[in-house]
């Protein structure tokens, strides 16, 4: 019982790459135009979903925020997080990022 199964699964692992592939295979035939067509439908698609989620009342998103809510929230984790984990310290650069593995300036984006 154990062999056949060894073996379904060691199957299933060598295509599995297979299948990857020819998932990625389908964007590269299609056309540039169609392309940016498709992209474009999934970027409204993606701004409809977040319209109807704010209609729908939903818990409000991180950037929808005033800068000072963001900050005084920003400020309540910390103490949430110091009072569940007392030994811990905040990064030396304050949880920014600067000058990435590119070396320029600039952070994630």
């Amino acid at each position: 019982m154990k062999r056949p199964l060894l073996r379904l699964t060691l199957l299933l692992s060598l295509l599995m790459p297979a299948a990857g592939v020819w998932a990625q295979g389908f964007w590269r035939d299609l056309p540039p135009e169609d392309r940016r067509q498709m992209r474009q439908q999934m970027r409204e698609q993606w701004q409809q979903d977040r319209e109807i989620r704010r209609e729908d009342g939903g818990p409000p998103r991180w950037r929808d925020l005033p800068p000072e809510d963001r900050r005084q929230l920003r400020e309540d984790m910390r103490e949430q997080r110091g009072r569940d984990h007392p030994g811990w310290q905040p990064p030396p650069d304050g949880g920014h990022r600067r000058g990435g593995p590119r070396g320029g300036e600039g952070g994630w984006r």
